[in-house]
Parts: structure tokens; C-alpha cells; sequence
């Protein structure tokens, strides 16, 4: 993917295109007959309108370098001229009239809807109102589920949300109706979603398309807007549209998987196979869509051991998300994280371990507590039983015990603090925990704390807790 320059326009062609609008500084009404395009250190933006569709391709005309002087060929009108401000990345859209023009943000720092979206009057000059988009439902990201036995803790702060860049294919059905297919992307080009909705810029409100307009766009040969109408039409589940979606021409992972993921919204469970399949390609983009959309559907076992595979992925987001979606899935993912936690690469074992802190099993549990003593997955198993806090099932303390020991003999002064803090919170004090935490108390001064604490003591240095555990032995 190309990278976006700062407060740049983006394209928008009447022939249907291969992937979102990519161009910066040029764009085009639908039919062709008015164009815009930006110049200046100040993002002055000029319309102007010709006689007749120009018989160049969209690609030609918007690699060519207009400037400031540049008003028109001979019979072309200025319509318009005003500045955007520096540092605001653009996408406009000149509608057929001439009259308005739309300028949609192409990055949003908070993700959601965006909030400085608007409709540029061009006929009453400087005039500008930003889009509602109170209309349109809201999509809160997949979380982590805390497990039954988590014990109080403070939330971690997600931090701010990473920033998206957006591209768009936008087309005008109607006079001052314009259907706009977004594709949202991370940093390295990941895309995380793939939407369409409609804006009224006239009344400058935006709103998911009419059904009828969704189902055309179904098989609109723009992918963008197919797969965005699949993400529309999913969120209302007609079985009835299963046909339809199945037809729809798309090529991409990240649209095939908005339209798997609507099939199964839908009542096709085949979606499932494709998600999967998606889940095994080389093309990063469709992993993580892939695993995205697993993470949105109601859980199903059926996916887990395509989903364990991929709980290990090279990139980050994409087996975080595939993380949750096992996670989700609670006892049907038992077997297939058991076996990715016996995996003989080391990565796969530390997002075996990160899974497993999220896990309520008897079994799942054990085995985290045997992955704390597993020296090059310890540091993420203690984390994992830490984030968040669980209480440790009395079956399970002798476990505990010889982990906390297993991280004070491979000198893990991280591991060995988060589980003397667990040992305290969870009230983990049987002989094999508390002999356990004395040997930490060397490594980590949250030990000494910790052993204050449960056995009501005031010892100050290592050296106290250990000739208190000397002479608790003798009785």
C-alpha cells in the first residue's frame, strides 16, 4: 500500500476501480464533469467543471501536475477555490451538480466513525458543515474475556487506539446521494475493516445504504463496495441473502473475509471453512482479516485448531485476535491450546500460555502453572496468571508452588514478583508456596512483602524469612 501524504486528496474514478482510491491530489465527480484538485503548502483546493467527459483515463489526468496557475483547458469553469488548512489528509468528491463537495478524513486517531467529515457548499463560498454519523451502528473492537476466577484487579488501559489511515471508492447514485465504500488500515497496511454507507449531503447525514442499494451493490465489480454491502447486509442475518453473497466478485482476503463472515451472520456456516482456509494464506492481510471476523462471529469450536495455528502468527495483531477468538471459545478450545502448549517452538508455547491465563479449566489451568516452570516460556506464563489476577484452585496449589520455586531457581526476578503477588492475593499458603516464596525473597523484595502479609510477619530481609522458615521446619 502506498503511504499517504498529509493533507492530500484522494481519487475517486467513475470506471470501477481494482482496489480503494490511492491518488492524492486529484479527484473526479462521477460522471466526470467536475474535477478537483489541490495545490499549495496551505491545501488550496480548486473545482472546476468541463463541457464534456475528457476522453483520458482517470489515471492519466491524475498524474498530471496541477499547480496554481492551472484554471481549466479552453471552455472549462472555475467554480470554486478555498483551503482546507495544512495537515489534514483528504479523500473529496465532487458531486455531479457542482454545487457541494465532500471531504472525508483519510486517517482517525480514535477509530469509530470520524468526526471531520464534510460537505464543502461551493456556490456560498467558506461554507462547510460537518457529517452525522449518529446513524450508523458503532463496532467496539473484540476484547480479551476475563476469566470466572479472576480475582480484583484494575483494567488495564488499552492505551490510545492506533491510528487509521482510510481509503475510499465512492460513487454518486443520486443528485447529492453519494454511496462510499471505506477500507480501514493499520500502520503496516493491515485492513481492518471493510464498511459502506451512504451520505445524504444535502441534509449532511450519513447512514448504513437502503437494502436495495446494498443488494445492488452486492455485485458491483468494485470489491470495496461488494464486500462493504456483505458487512451492511450481515449485521441484519437474511437467510435469504446466502445466494446473493455467494455470487458476489471479490478476489481480496480481507473482502472475502467480510463476506464469509456475512455468510455466517446469515446462517451459512460454510463462511466458517473460508475464514479458515483465510487463516492459512501467505498474504498477511488475509490472515488477519480472517481472524478479525472469528473474533466478531459467535464462538464455535470448529474453528479452534485453525485459530491455535495462528495464535503464533509473526504479526502481533493478527495472533492477538486470534487469541481472543480462542479464548472466546472457552471449554471447545481446550484441546487444541493443550497441544499448541506441548508445540516444540517457543513462540508457540508463549501464546499457548497467554491463551491459557484466560482460560477457567481445571486442566488449562495446570498446565499453565506448568508452563511457569518451563524456562523459555516462564516470564509469559507468570503474565498470563497475572493479567488478570486468578484464583489458584486448591487442586492446583502444589502446581503453583513448584512454579513459583521453578522461577526463583532460574533467577526470573519478573516471574518470581508476579507470582509472590498472586501467592498473597490468591491466599496461596500451603508448605510447598510458602518454602517457594522464601527462596524468591533473595530475587524479589515483593516476596518479603508477600510473606509478610500472609503469615502476619515483619521480617525486613531475606535473611529473616529464611531463618524463620528453618525454624518452622524444626517444629
Amino acid at each position: 500500500m502506498r503511504t499517504l501524504r498529509g493533507a492530500a486528496l484522494a481519487a475517486m474514478a467513475a470506471a470501477a476501480a481494482a482496489a480503494p482510491g490511492r491518488n492524492l491530489d486529484y479527484a473526479e465527480s462521477t460522471d466526470r464533469l467536475v474535477y478537483a484538485f489541490l495545490f499549495g503548502h496551505t491545501d488550496s483546493c480548486r473545482v472546476i467543471r468541463r463541457p464534456l467527459a475528457p476522453r483520458f483515463d482517470f489515471e492519466t489526468l491524475a498524474r498530471k501536475p496541477y499547480g496554481a496557475e492551472w484554471r481549466g483547458e479552453e471552455g472549462e469553469t472555475v467554480l470554486a477555490e478555498f483551503v482546507f488548512g495544512s495537515g489534514r489528509p483528504l479523500h473529496v468528491v465532487p458531486l455531479n451538480d457542482g454545487k457541494l463537495l465532500v471531504a472525508l478524513v483519510n486517517r482517525a486517531p480514535e477509530g469509530g466513525w470520524p468526526r471531520e467529515d464534510r460537505v464543502y457548499d461551493l456556490v456560498e463560498k467558506g461554507y462547510s458543515e460537518t457529517i452525522d454519523y449518529a446513524a450508523l451502528p458503532p463496532e467496539a473492537p473484540p476484547r480479551w474475556p476475563d476469566p470466572e476466577r479472576a480475582l480484583p484487579h484494575r483494567a488495564m488501559d488499552p492505551g490510545t487506539p492506533p491510528s487509521l489511515t482510510y481509503a475510499f471508492v465512492a460513487r454518486e447514485i443520486a443528485p447529492g446521494r453519494l454511496l462510499v465504500g471505506r477500507q480501514s488500515e493499520g500502520e503496516r497496511g493491515a485492513v481492518s475493516e471493510i464498511v459502506v454507507f451512504a451520505i445524504d449531503a444535502g441534509a449532511r447525514k450519513a447512514s448504513l445504504p437502503r437494502n436495495d442499494e446494498l443488494r445492488a451493490l452486492l455485485g458491483d465489480p468494485e470489491e470495496t463496495l461488494a464486500a462493504g454491502a456483505a458487512w451492511a447486509l450481515g449485521r441484519d442475518g437474511a437467510k435469504e441473502l446466502v445466494p446473493q453473497l455467494k455470487a458476489a466478485r471479490i478476489a481480496s482476503g480481507p473482502a472475502r473475509a467480510a463476506v464469509a463472515q456475512a455468510l455466517v451472520r446469515c446462517g451459512d456456516e460454510t463462511g466458517r471453512r473460508t475464514l479458515r482456509a483465510l487463516l492459512a494464506e501467505e498474504d498477511p492481510a488475509a490472515r488477519r482479516a480472517a481472524a478479525l471476523a472469528l473474533a466478531q462471529l459467535p464462538p464455535a469450536a470448529v474453528d479452534a485448531d485453525a485459530l491455535a495455528e495462528t495464535a503464533a502468527d509473526a504479526d502481533a495483531e493478527t495472533a492477538e485476535l486470534a487469541g481472543i477468538a480462542l479464548a472466546r471459545l472457552g471449554p471447545g478450545a481446550k484441546n487444541a491450546l493443550l497441544r499448541l502448549s506441548h508445540a516444540s517452538r517457543a513462540e508457540k508455547r508463549v501464546a499457548a500460555a497467554r491463551i491459557l491465563g484466560r482460560m477457567d479449566g481445571v486442566d488449562e489451568e495446570q498446565r499453565l502453572l506448568a508452563l511457569a516452570c518451563d524456562a523459555d516460556v516462564q516470564t509469559a506464563a507468570a503474565r498470563a496468571l497475572t493479567r488478570p489476577p486468578r484464583e489458584i484452585r486448591k487442586e492446583n496449589h502444589a502446581a503453583f508452588g513448584k512454579a513459583l520455586l521453578a522461577c526463583a531457581k532460574a533467577k526470573n526476578a519478573e516471574a518470581a514478583r508476579r507470582l509472590s503477588l498472586l501467592a498473597c492475593q490468591a491466599h496461596v499458603d500451603d508448605d510447598a508456596t510458602l518454602q517457594a516464596l522464601v527462596e524468591c525473597t533473595s530475587l524479589a523484595p515483593k516476596a518479603i512483602w508477600a510473606l509478610n502479609r500472609m503469615q502476619g510477619l515483619n521480617f525486613v530481609t531475606a535473611d529473616d524469612c529464611k531463618r524463620w522458615w528453618q525454624e518452622r521446619k524444626k517444629k
